[in-house]
């Protein structure tokens, strides 16, 4: 299975730089390939949005003060993270 994995992969990298941004390629080797790279992103995103919503709750308990301006600072530097793995 590796050594289709890997053959996939380089057809699709080659498909990729034919095809710069607009990469629409439907063959096999692309599509198994897109598909995997949604399954990264989706693993990447999981913990932030997590947290997100974590920090979310908790500013709505906290009152004014430096611990809610701190976890607001957390809150904006978590979405800049999920923003970076989203434009992926």
């Amino acid at each position: 299975m590796s050594n289709e994995m890997s053959q996939f992969k380089a057809t699709a990298n080659a498909h990729m730089r034919r095809d710069g941004e607009n990469w629409t390629c439907m063959c096999e080797a692309c599509h198994a390939i897109r598909s995997l790279m949604g399954v990264d992103k989706i693993l990447a995103v999981r913990p932030l949005v997590r947290e997100i919503q974590t920090i979310e709750d908790r500013l709505l308990d906290v009152p004014e003060g430096s611990e809610k301006i701190a976890l607001q600072d957390q809150f904006r530097k978590l979405h800049d993270q999920l923003a970076a793995v989203m434009e992926k």
